[in-house]
């Protein structure tokens, strides 16, 4: 099997020469580099150029603008290899990464998709000993549920698949897309690789940390960190009930975009977990104002496991019975 990396580069001077130099590094080495970049005012092109003897390039320039969805799509469509790493041009990948990933694949061919754990280091390449699976809280009690077919509905509590650390089968590529348009912005290429293949059951994660992912200002995607405080119950009970629902409408609506989107390239899923939720969240979207008329959809909820089943999982144990009495009573 062939192996490609998919790079995508957009005015990425300051960190690209370590990137490209972890690639010349790597001790099972890509047979080719599809690079897509966006338009580069600076010495990207430059660089490129400098380690096209070292790396075996090929350098695409978009003639417009893509953002980082459809840039990637473009690169992944245009790599030959078997197997496909996408690439961000300011991370630093470790030497064994494409040999440990790619033999993972050899010895498991019933998975398309597998994505790994990753160090988060600041813009000078330091590291606070912090991973990458510990901002995105894919602990090992959600890795074992991972691991006991619950995929899908974990990604659908966050995405946990960052495209840095991922390796794909081509072939799988090539049946989710085209990537859909009719997602949020918000819902990146690893998002949409990352459902797919857990709604098929064929993806997977290896618990070690192949990349440095870098932090710093200038990223156009990446972690970040929440703001905001929780509402107060004075808070809860004040704001109307139109604001009360909004994030509930929201999510509900997100999520019937996401399965539209699904169905629409794989008929055949079964999304028994991805209809729970809209079930759940549409019960909570349209709430009615009469605190009595929402009795029936509150009880729903709460006999049938719902508000334990989508808790935030850091919440405390009466947090689904809270739920249910601000939904019957705010």
């Amino acid at each position: 099997m062939n192996i490609s990396i998919a790079l995508c580069t957009r005015n990425g001077e300051k960190f690209l020469r370590t990137q490209l130099s972890s690639f010349v590094d790597q001790t099972l080495q890509a047979d080719e580099i599809i690079v897509c970049d966006e338009g580069s005012t600076d010495q990207t092109l430059a660089i490129l150029e400098q380690f096209s003897e070292r790396l075996p390039l090929k350098i695409y320039k978009n003639p417009e603008r893509l953002g980082t969805y459809r840039n990637f799509e473009k690169a992944m469509s245009l790599c030959q290899g078997d197997i496909i790493f996408p690439a961000d041009q300011d991370d630093f990948w470790v030497p064994q990464k494409l040999e440990r990933v790619f033999t993972y694949f050899n010895l498991h061919p019933e998975i398309d998709a597998i994505f790994t754990d990753a160090l988060l280091v600041d813009e000078f390449g330091q590291t606070s000993g912090k991973q990458l699976w510990q901002s995105f809280r894919f602990r090992q009690k959600q890795q074992q549920e991972w691991k006991n077919g619950k995929s899908l509905e974990i990604l659908l509590d966050g995405n946990r698949v960052t495209g840095c650390t991922m390796g794909i089968r081509k072939s799988y590529f090539e049946r989710v897309s085209p990537f859909p348009s009719s997602l949020p912005s918000s819902f990146l290429h690893d998002a949409w690789l990352g459902i797919m293949a857990a709604a098929e059951n064929k993806i997977d994660f290896i618990p070690a940390t192949y990349v440095h992912y870098r932090l710093h200002s200038e990223q156009q995607v990446g972690v970040k960190g929440t703001e905001g405080k929780p509402p107060t119950m004075v808070d809860r009970m004040s704001r109307s009930h139109a604001e009360k629902l909004a994030p509930y409408q929201k999510a509900w609506s997100f999520l019937c975009q996401v399965r539209e989107a699904m169905l629409a390239t794989n008929a055949n899923l079964s999304l028994e977990a991805l209809d729970t939720k809209i079930d759940y969240l549409e019960r909570r979207a349209h709430l009615p104002e009469a605190r009595w008329k929402r009795l029936k959809p509150t009880l729903h909820n709460l006999l049938g496991g719902h508000y334990h089943r989508f808790k935030d999982m850091d919440s405390e144990a009466l947090a689904p019975y809270l739920m249910f009495l601000g939904d019957l009573l705010e």
